[in-house]
């Protein structure tokens, strides 16, 4: 096969920044902005030809790898995306940002499976490129991302990634989709107006003349129309909630009601049944009496139904009484059927 001759774009790549740095990034994301069809068709037959060879060097091989996954990503090209990495990828595992690469691709396939991987290759390239704020910010994002997809994230990886986009965009403030990513973690701790800000500020500040300006500007209005559902829901969750712990209560003060109720019906009634008992049981003792065996037998039953009454009430309590009042009562009449009993014996 015919070498090709080396694609213009390879003069900048030559000296770009350290790949360590977000300059690096920086300069490749800018590259992919205005990078042409043909232009890239170049420089991939470039690094297919080029890969196996030690030739160019291996940073400049890199570079591309980088700049075409970059433009692939910002386009929605995922399967491009994938082909990349699958057929290049090995050839760049030593190099600090390449978990980075990973995870950005395992963003956009998007299952639950690569969201897992999404942010374990994000926080593995935090932790070998600790201050690049495009790997800072990423991370905050898959965090986020997996918490949107309804994977278990803990409140201690929230705010881990709040403190980190918030260090992000303190960094570099002038990037709109930090902003944006800000928003969403805010939208996760529930702080849904300062969420909505966030985003809407992304969208002010995005750069209407980028070749991905529609894309982005569309993924920014799904996240503010996702975060002003979420806030809905959790508003009508609340009342919901509150009006169902409000009707359970009142279930209980209905059902108390209605035990009382039920309770004062079976102690009037028994009181009424003693009373007509008493009438009559008095009708039928009294028959062939004395006047004064009469009283004494009227005083007795009397006392006795007073008491039935207050044990009746003991047995099924309706309301607090007054427990001292209640003593004197028992106490009397007591007293009324014992000095009843006495009277009558002595002076028979």
């Amino acid at each position: 096969m015919e070498t090709m001759a080396r694609p213009p774009l390879l003069q900048v790549m030559e000296v770009l920044p350290d790949h360590k740095t977000r300059d690096f990034e920086l300069k490749l994301t800018k590259m992919a902005e205005g990078l042409e069809d043909s232009e890239y068709n170049e420089l991939h037959t470039f690094l297919s030809q080029n890969i196996y060879t030690t030739t160019e060097s291996k940073d400049i091989l890199f570079s591309i790898f980088v700049l075409l996954a970059t433009y692939a990503r910002r386009m929605k090209n995922i399967s491009q995306f994938k082909d990349l990495v699958e057929v290049y990828g090995e050839h760049f595992v030593d190099y600090p940002l390449y978990p980075h690469i990973l995870s950005l691709l395992y963003k956009e396939i998007g299952t639950n499976e690569a969201i897992e991987q999404e942010m374990a290759f994000a926080r593995e390239a935090t932790q070998k490129l600790p201050n690049q704020v495009g790997v800072l910010h990423h991370y905050a994002e898959a965090v986020v991302n997996s918490r949107e997809q309804g994977l278990a994230v803990s409140t201690q990886d929230l705010e881990e990634a709040y403190q980190t986009i918030n260090r992000v965009v303190h960094l570099s403030p002038r990037y709109a989709k930090f902003h944006s990513t800000k928003g969403r973690v805010l939208a996760a701790l529930g702080k849904y107006p300062e969420a909505k800000d966030a985003i809407r500020k992304a969208i002010d500040m995005e750069e209407s003349t980028k070749k991905d300006y529609a894309i982005r500007i569309n993924d920014y209005l799904y996240h503010l129309n996702r975060i002003q559902t979420n806030e809905f829901t959790d508003m009508f969750s609340e009342k919901i909630t509150v009006t169902e712990k409000s009707l359970e209560e009142s279930k209980v003060e209905v059902e108390e009601s209605i035990s009382k109720l039920k309770s004062e019906n079976l102690q009037m009634l028994g009181f009424f049944t003693a009373i007509i008992s008493f009438t009559i049981g008095s009708m039928n003792l009294l028959e062939n009496r004395t006047f004064l065996e009469s009283a004494f037998l009227i005083l007795i039953l009397s006392s006795s139904l007073v008491l039935a009454f207050v044990g009746f009430g003991f047995l099924f309590p309706v309301k607090k009484t007054n427990r001292r009042s209640t003593i004197w009562v028992s106490m009397a009449a007591v007293v009324t059927i014992i000095g009843s009993f006495l009277a009558y014996y002595f002076i028979k």
